[in-house]
C-alpha cells in the first residue's frame, strides 16, 4: 500500500472491521507526529479514516468523544471500530469536504462556515453532562498554568509568568462549570462541503473544560483578519458573551497563550510559539519578547 506506513496487523484489523480491504492509504498526519492518520480507500470508491495515537490518553479521549458525544452531533465522523490493545487505533467514517484552512474561500462562504461552526459548538456545549471531576475548576486551571510555566521558565520572563498567574488566580469562576469541549476547535479541524456543510474532526484533545477553551483560538487567529466572522459565529452559537464572560475569556486566553509557547518550543514550531507571545502582548502582559 502506498502512503502511510501501516503494519499488516493494522491493515488486517481495518479490513475485518470494514468488511472490505483498502487498496490505498493516503497519509493525512500532522507534521508534529503526535498521531498517525490515514485515509483508506478501495478501488470501488469506499473510504474510511484510520487513526493511531502515540499517547494512550489521546486515544482514550477521542474514543470516548466519538462513542458518547459524536452520535448527537451532526457533522462528525462515525466511529466504525476501536482497537484498544497495542497498537491502539480508531476506525472512522470519512466526512465530505476539505479543510477550511487549506484553501481560499469566498467571504460569503466563510461566513456560512463560521455560523455553522457556532451552531455545532452550541450543540456540543449543551450535551447532557455530569461533572465528576473531584478537582475544583480554579485549582485545575492554576495547576495547568503551573505546569506550562515550568516548561516555559527559560522562554518567558518571570515577570510575565507572575502577571499571568495573578490573573488566573483572580479569575471570577462563579457560576462557571465544565461542559463537553473539543479543545482544538478551529478551521484546521473543520471540513467544508458546499452541499453537506460543516464537519468537525480530530477529537483527541476532547474532554470536559470551560467552554471558552473552544473559542480563544478563533479570537486570536481566525477572526483577526475578518471581524465579521465573529459575528457569524455568535449568530450560530445563539448568543454573544456578556462583559463578565469576556473578562474570563481574556484570562483563559492568557493561560493558553503560555501553553502555546510551551508546546511550540518543545515541538520546534517557532511560528506557533510566536502566536502565543503575540496573544500575551495583545492582552497587556509585561516582559514579552518577540
Amino acid at each position: 500500500m502506498a502512503g502511510i506506513e501501516l503494519s499488516q496487523e493494522l491493515v488486517d484489523w481495518a479490513a475485518s472491521a470494514l468488511g472490505w480491504r483498502p487498496t490505498r492509504a493516503h497519509d493525512t498526519s500532522w507534521d508534529h507526529a503526535a498521531s498517525a492518520v490515514a485515509r483508506l480507500e478501495a478501488d470501488d470508491g469506499r473510504r474510511a479514516v484510520l487513526k493511531v495515537h502515540r499517547q494512550e490518553r489521546k486515544h482514550r479521549q477521542e474514543h470516548f468523544a466519538l462513542e458518547d458525544w459524536a452520535p448527537s452531533l451532526p457533522g462528525t465522523p462515525t466511529l466504525l471500530a476501536a482497537r484498544d490493545v497495542p497498537p491502539a487505533a480508531l476506525l472512522m467514517s470519512a466526512r465530505p469536504g476539505d479543510r477550511v484552512d487549506a484553501q481560499e474561500r469566498p467571504r460569503a462562504t466563510l461566513h456560512r462556515v463560521h455560523e455553522a461552526a457556532g451552531a455545532w459548538l452550541r450543540r456540543l456545549h449543551r450535551l447532557p453532562f455530569v461533572d465528576e471531576d473531584p478537582v475544583p475548576l480554579a485549582a485545575a486551571l492554576q495547576a495547568r498554568l503551573d505546569g506550562w510555566s515550568r516548561r516555559t521558565a527559560d522562554r518567558l520572563d518571570p515577570e510575565t509568568l507572575r502577571w499571568v498567574s495573578a490573573r488566573v488566580a483572580g479569575a471570577d469562576l462563579s457560576g462557571v462549570r465544565r461542559v463537553p469541549c473539543h479543545r482544538d476547535f478551529g478551521p484546521r479541524n473543520w471540513l467544508w462541503d458546499d452541499v453537506a456543510g460543516l464537519s468537525v474532526i480530530d477529537f483527541e484533545h476532547a474532554r470536559p473544560d470551560v467552554w471558552w477553551v473552544d473559542v480563544h483560538r478563533l479570537i486570536d487567529r481566525a477572526w483577526n483578519a475578518e471581524p465579521g466572522l465573529e459575528d457569524a459565529f455568535w449568530l450560530g452559537y445563539g448568543r454573544r458573551p456578556d462583559a463578565a464572560e469576556r473578562r474570563l475569556g481574556d484570562v483563559l486566553r492568557l493561560l493558553y497563550a503560555v501553553g502555546t509557547v510551551a508546546w511550540g518550543a518543545e515541538h520546534g514550531d517557532a511560528p506557533f510559539a510566536a502566536q502565543g507571545r503575540a496573544v500575551l502582548r495583545r492582552l497587556g502582559a509585561p516582559g514579552v519578547g518577540a
